[in-house]
C-alpha cells in the first residue's frame, strides 16, 4: 500500500485553504488521490523534499506553476473517472508508469 499521509499532516492540510497557496491545493488533491509524494516528485521532476516543502506552503518557482496546474487537472479527471484514489503500492507504480509513458 502506498505510504499513507500522517494524521498530523492531514490535520495540517484541513486547517489550510486555497489562499495558503498552490502547494497546499496540490497537497490536498494528492492526499485525496492517495498519491505518494515519491510518485508526485517523479511525475513533476523535482525531489521529494521539494514536494514536501510545497505541500507545507513553501515557495514554488513561477516556471513550475503551469505544470502543477496541468497535473492537478489530471488528478481531478482521474478522481472523477475512478482511476484515483490509489489503493496500494502496485497501483501507485502502475499510475506512474502509465503517466510517463513508454521509456
Amino acid at each position: 500500500m502506498p505510504r499513507r499521509y500522517s494524521p498530523d499532516f492531514v490535520e495540517f492540510l484541513d486547517a489550510r485553504n486555497v489562499e495558503d497557496g498552490i502547494g497546499i491545493v496540490l497537497a490536498k488533491k494528492c492526499v485525496k488521490a492517495n498519491l505518494p509524494m515519491t510518485v508526485v516528485s517523479k511525475i513533476l521532476g523535482v525531489s521529494r523534499q521539494t514536494i514536501h516543502a510545497w505541500f507545507r506552503g513553501g515557495a514554488i518557482q513561477s516556471d513550475r506553476l503551469e505544470m502543477i496546474d496541468a497535473f492537478m487537472a489530471i488528478i481531478d479527471r482521474d478522481l472523477a473517472e475512478g482511476v484515483l484514489p490509489l489503493q496500494d503500492f502496485k497501483e501507485a507504480k502502475k499510475y506512474y508508469l502509465d503517466f510517463i509513458g513508454p521509456a
